[in-house]
């Protein structure tokens, strides 16, 4: 009898180790608050970048604690359905992806969520980066979409830049441009110009284009996206939080089961000898794919420093520190 008390209490104490060490994983953020000021966003439409039909988008830019308090409540990135995040990213040291969730919530599009890692102070600015893809076309041509932006916080200057892909011809923007330019990776660059956006704004791009290829514009390169920030981030709907807590509860209870059951077998020291070799060859396997980041993925981070130093969304100052940040 004293064997079997001793038996059960190890397989709650292994139970609520498992609560405690699970359900604090599942991002849960509080009611929303006042949020900060983007003092300049750079917002880039690129379609057929580096994934055929997709169109690649990206926030780049910096908000400023306007609030008057230090800020630790949520961020918000307004997305089209179904959008697939990429990366969302603090980058005031370095490139560095944070949690979030998505809100399904509203008919017409989806909520990026997240939380800063730590208070933003009051008047101090708050550098950020999030990508996004979605497929809003196919491809029959003329390949034509409607790109809107939805700010979820104030703007105070935004720039648009939609790049053409590479091939393309006949290409029709509404609203036109302020501005047409090329680069140094031969695209050709439609730019816009906004101040003083409100959370009630909203623009709307047509465009629309003729392009005969059925590939990406650029290769892309394996390793980037969630990757370089060092930091995979979580994407979960905010709708069923409670719900994923309950299943890791239900999976922690079949778990503690299955513990009892093994402790009562006879053969119990054969199982875990067993086990205890099966795991450490997976730790092994772990170990020599988490052994760090290739070269390959270095120089992609490096290129893409350096195409947003060369595109204005970055000072020299930060590209040298992010450079040296990459090279440690």
């Amino acid at each position: 009898m004293a064997g079997g008390r001793k038996k059960k209490l190890l397989v709650f104490a292994l139970l609520i180790a498992l609560i405690v060490a699970l359900v604090p994983q599942v991002p849960v953020f509080a009611e929303e608050t006042k949020t900060m000021t983007m003092k300049q966003l750079y917002y880039s439409i690129w379609p057929e970048y580096d994934r055929w039909p997709d169109v690649l988008v990206i926030y780049t830019g910096v908000f400023v604690n306007d609030t008057g308090k230090p800020f630790d409540g949520e961020l918000r990135y307004k997305v089209p359905k179904n959008a697939e995040i990429n990366m969302v990213c603090e980058t005031e040291q370095g490139m560095v992806c944070q949690k979030y969730i998505v809100e399904k919530d509203n008919p017409d599009y989806d909520v990026v969520v997240w939380k800063p890692s730590h208070p933003i102070e009051p008047g101090a600015e708050f550098p950020v980066m999030m990508e996004y893809y979605y497929r809003p076309f196919g491809s029959a041509n003329p390949r034509q979409f409607t790109q809107t932006f939805r700010p979820a916080f104030p703007v105070e200057n935004l720039t648009v830049e939609i790049k053409a892909p590479k091939g393309a011809t006949e290409v029709s923007l509404q609203p036109e441009p302020a501005k047409t330019q090329g680069d140094d990776e031969g695209f050709t660059n439609y730019i816009y110009r906004y101040n003083g956006l409100t959370v009630e704004d909203e623009l709307t791009f047509d465009i629309s284009y003729v392009r005969e290829s059925n590939e990406p514009s650029v290769k892309a390169e394996t390793g980037q996206g969630n990757v370089a920030g060092g930091m995979q981030p979580v994407q979960a709907q905010s709708s069923v939080n409670s719900t994923i807590v309950i299943l890791l509860v239900v999976f922690i209870a079949l778990l503690a089961v299955f513990l009892f059951i093994a402790i009562s077998n006879n053969n119990q020291k054969a199982t875990q000898k067993s086990k205890s070799k099966k795991g450490g060859k997976k730790t092994k396997s772990l170990k020599g794919k988490q052994g760090g980041v290739s070269r390959k993925e270095v120089a992609e981070e490096k290129r893409k420093l350096r195409k947003m130093l060369l595109d204005g969304k970055i000072s020299e100052d930060t590209y040298k520190k992010l450079l040296e940040e990459i090279d440690e």
